[in-house]
């Protein structure tokens, strides 16, 4: 059985199809609470381009900051200033919005990743698979488990190196925009060393592919906050 859920995973994986969508805009609710009680609230709007590679999160609630992300990189803008500047180490075509655009969702990029199916198996109506990150981040992170139902990931479980588990996503409430399925909802569990857990949930509304206008943000001019 598992013979042959391993061979309709990697088949099924080949023969996927997607339309060849380059952009998305899509209006996002963000409600986090840390392992201290506290609560945060954040309102804004992503807009993501695939030739560009620019990622670009336009916050409005509770204060305007338009967060930029471009290759390994973080840019913080703040009454029309670049305020801060930082690594990022997941760049923009890691994301989901990415990942839907190019339809690589179901198994969230990984096939293209380095990292190697190791096995695949039925629970309860899902299909669970097994991913070990190649050698050289062995000693780094740690293996990956998805869960899938009707082709759509509906789970992802990261481990570190302990076999521990350090997060956790789940992907919920899926919408069908021009043919390509985007989960409305994404619920994250993150856990500190202390197994203290944070808990974010996120609200995606109004998604828009292929947008046409809103050049501004689809290739904000990060270089022009960097000169000044």
């Amino acid at each position: 059985m598992k013979r042959l859920l391993l061979l309709f995973f990697l088949f099924f994986s080949f023969f996927t199809y997607a339309q060849n969508y380059y952009r998305i805009k899509v209006d996002i609710t963000v409600k986090k609470r840390y392992a201290d009680g506290k609560f945060t609230l954040n309102k804004g709007t992503i807009y993501y381009d695939n030739v560009t590679g620019k990622l670009v999160s336009d916050i409005w609630f509770p204060e305007k900051e338009t967060y930029v992300m471009m290759d390994n990189m973080v840019y913080v803008i703040k009454d029309g200033k670049l305020i801060n500047m930082s690594q990022n180490p997941s760049p923009p075509e890691t994301t989901i919005f990415a990942l839907v655009l190019k339809n690589s969702i179901q198994y969230y990029g990984l096939e293209n990743s380095g990292y190697q199916l190791a096995g695949v198996e039925e629970d309860k109506g899902l299909v669970i698979s097994t991913w070990l990150p190649p050698d050289q981040l062995k000693n780094v992170v740690g293996k990956i488990l998805i869960a899938n139902k009707d082709g759509l990931i509906t789970g992802i479980i990261f481990y570190n190196t302990e076999g521990k588990i350090v997060s956790k996503k789940f992907f919920e409430a899926y919408k069908n925009i021009r043919g390509i399925m985007f989960p409305t909802r994404m619920v994250q569990f993150f856990y500190d060393e202390q197994g203290n857990e944070t808990i974010q949930k996120t609200e995606f509304k109004n998604i828009v592919i292929d947008e046409q206008g809103n050049d501004e943000y689809y290739n904000f001019p990060v270089t022009d906050y960097l000169n000044r």
